[in-house]
């Protein structure tokens, strides 16, 4: 039975202001809520290929009047596109941003409005956050713009107090506050993400998937509050994106962006949550600093080798998310329904197979350790590192 997809969630305290969840809430409500902020200049963020797209078109047209384009978003936010964004807003004086697309272009618009808010013109002026040590919640400023995120992929960005830009120099993507400078509104549309191709919404998919085993897997132990949320989201996403792929899949898709929402939905927990490194969200974070390599590709090839990686620590927790979701148990437990989800999606399960060469690979440790040293020595991560090619 498909889900109710009319939700709302109010969180104004983390600057959230409210989530839609609904076939046509673009056009239905977005240009109400620009309205509401009293917003009279707003920028539309977003990449070139997306302000070329039917998704782009539908956004544009719930809108009263022509806003300021910058369509200038590059994959893994180079610090040069928020600040070209940034000089491009305080010229056309906004007052409001809307991003359209997947967490690029969130990132992007995130990272401008910093600017924007703090008066400074690069990111290098920022400092930046240090993974896994740093406050999810946070209050919202008085001069905070409204910043509305159109999804369009399964990044899950929009939801995070926190944004990503990418320094060329270094390789790598490091992340950086709010603080306070957003007020965000989050739609999510299947009759808008419809029009995402496949291979993105796919690869994606995985990587909200990825996320959610992460999280669950790492819990110290069953919460009987927190843990049926996340099977039945699990559930349905790994039933529903297979479905979701091919043209005039709007429905389809509006249930996985409910599914994916349910796995981030801030709720209580009554257990104790022990957040620690991920293999897999470690080696996705390296491979795009090092190869600009999709967060989405990342998770479909490192995710695999991260159930082996954490079968140990986590092989009850594994046993117990394999049974609840009826994926046939192996070793790790969740391998072999993995590979059967993943073979079903057709995404590349080896960088080998998306033409990355193996030279690469102690780049890629160095960046892992880097992020998050308490995965292994360096010669533990090198070998669980050659598994992704």
């Amino acid at each position: 039975m498909p889900w109710p997809t009319g939700v709302s969630e109010f969180r104004p305290q983390e600057g959230l202001k409210a989530t839609i969840s609904g076939l046509g809430s673009v056009q239905a409500r977005l240009g109400g809520v620009l309205a509401a902020h009293g917003a009279r200049k707003p920028m539309l963020v977003c990449g070139s290929h997306v302000s070329r797209s039917k998704a782009f078109d539908k956004v544009l047209a719930a809108m009263d009047g022509q806003p300021v384009v910058f369509d200038g978003v590059r994959p893994h936010t180079p610090v040069e596109a928020v600040q070209a964004g940034a000089a491009l807003a305080r010229e056309e004086h906004v007052d409001a941003l809307v991003a359209v697309g997947g967490s690029s272009a969130v990132d992007c618009g995130k990272g401008i409005a910093r600017l924007l808010v703090s008066g400074v013109t690069d990111v290098a002026s920022l400092t930046p956050l240090d993974f896994g040590h740093f406050d999810m919640t946070g209050q919202v400023r008085a001069d905070a713009l409204p910043f509305l995120s159109v999804t369009t992929t399964l990044s899950f960005a929009e939801f995070l107090p926190f944004w990503g830009a990418r320094h060329a120099a270094i390789g790598r993507k490091l992340p950086y506050a709010d603080d306070g400078s957003v007020i965000r509104t989050v739609f999510l549309d299947g009759s808008v993400a419809e029009h995402t191709p496949d291979e993105v919404w796919a690869e994606t998919g995985v990587k909200a998937l990825d996320d959610t085993i992460a999280s669950f897997c790492r819990a110290g132990e069953p919460d009987p509050f927190r843990d049926p949320i996340d099977v039945s989201a699990m559930a349905a996403l790994s039933r529903s994106l297979p479905l979701s792929l091919g043209e005039d899949r709007a429905a389809e898709r509006q249930q996985v962006l409910t599914a994916v929402w349910m796995t981030k939905f801030a709720l209580p927990r009554l257990a104790r949550h022990v957040i620690g490194a991920w293999f897999s969200t470690a080696a996705r974070h390296a491979l795009g600093g090092t190869y600009e390599l999709a967060h989405g590709i990342g998770s479909c090839v490192a995710l695999p080798v991260a159930l082996r990686a954490h079968a140990q620590a986590t092989h009850a927790r594994q046993l117990e998310l394999a049974q609840a979701l009826d994926w046939p148990v192996g070793d790790p437990p969740l391998g072999p329904g993995l590979a059967r989800l993943l073979d079903s999606l057709g995404v590349p399960t080896s960088l080998q197979r998306v033409g990355i060469d193996i030279n690469g690979l102690d780049a890629v440790v160095d960046h892992i350790i880097a992020e998050a040293p308490q995965l292994g020595s360096r010669a533990e991560l090198r070998e669980l590192c050659a598994q992704l090619w």
